[in-house]
């Protein structure tokens, strides 16, 4: 789908255009915010701790201060930077090693299809929640670590979307004719078949998108996660939880922020999946 189609597409759909305005003004708040603010999101100011946002007569700002006395705002901001981060690096780490599992195993078939489609059952069948805990406690624990993490529990939808797609392609007359004019195999999957499966995983990862950004601030929600002083927006929404009754605004605002981020792109990833998939857009047509 050509981007005029695709505009064309995303006027007729008044709730996506809000989501993509929203998911827009989150990125670009996450990324400015931090970087003009003259604050440190980290150093406690007891002095401070717990004010309520000026709307609400308190002195804690716009959305007033943690139990550290830090800016909340300016902690949401770098927490929602983090999850977009580590969102969109986790869904790329998936894409790319789910797609190469489904090229070879699409393509050679036979025993290193069974193979690779056994190892796929296999993690698929695995307790996502188990898997996370043992290689966070394996792997290090930070945000490179989260992005290996939830990259190596998303692989398997793309090697199952992709191995479909090769399967058939790999019968076609462009396939056939490649092999038979001697080109290598590397050649054929990288250069005439990865360019006609990337569609199907990129719709994918847009839709995956959202669920790894609920993953992360989920495992910093309970601790294993994002580690302090970076900050996530599961931490922040954990730290507030003993003061609900008191300060409601520390558990509140972070929690509607992940709300509209995970919403937003939510929407945005499935919107797009349905009008760029190629079986989704011949069905409905």
């Amino acid at each position: 789908m050509n981007a005029h189609r695709l505009w064309a597409e995303l006027r007729r759909r008044p709730v996506i255009i809000a989501a993509v305005i929203v998911a827009v003004a989150l990125v670009a708040s996450s990324v400015l915010v931090p970087i003009i603010s003259d604050l440190d999101a980290t150093a406690p100011r007891l002095d401070r701790r717990l004010q309520g946002p000026f709307w609400a007569g308190g002195e804690g700002g716009l959305l007033g201060t943690d139990s550290l006395g830090r800016d909340l705002f300016l902690r949401i901001m770098h927490g929602m930077r983090t999850s977009f981060a580590v969102g969109a690096l986790a869904a790329l780490l998936g894409a790319a090693l789910g797609t190469l599992i489904g090229l070879i195993s699409g393509y050679f078939g036979g025993a290193v299809d069974a193979a690779l489609m056994r190892l796929t059952d296999i993690e698929l069948a695995f307790p996502g929640i188990l898997l996370v805990m043992v290689l966070v406690r394996v792997l290090e624990r930070g945000i490179v670590g989260l992005v290996i993490v939830l990259g190596l529990i998303s692989w398997m939808l793309y090697a199952r979307v992709v191995r479909g797609a090769v399967l058939t392609l790999r019968t076609s007359e462009l396939v056939i004719a490649t092999t038979g004019l001697g080109a290598s195999t590397p050649r054929i999957l990288f250069v005439h078949v990865l360019p006609n499966v990337a569609a199907a995983a990129m719709s994918l990862m847009a839709v995956t998108f959202a669920a790894l950004m609920l993953a992360e601030a989920s495992l910093s929600f309970i601790g294993f996660g994002v580690q302090p002083p970076q900050i996530s927006l599961g931490a922040i929404l954990s730290s507030g939880r003993d003061y609900l009754s008191t300060s409601w605004w520390v558990s509140t605002f972070s929690g509607l922020f992940l709300l509209l981020g995970v919403l937003s792109t939510n929407l945005i990833g499935g919107w797009l999946h349905r009008v760029t998939d190629p079986l989704t857009v011949r069905t409905a047509s």
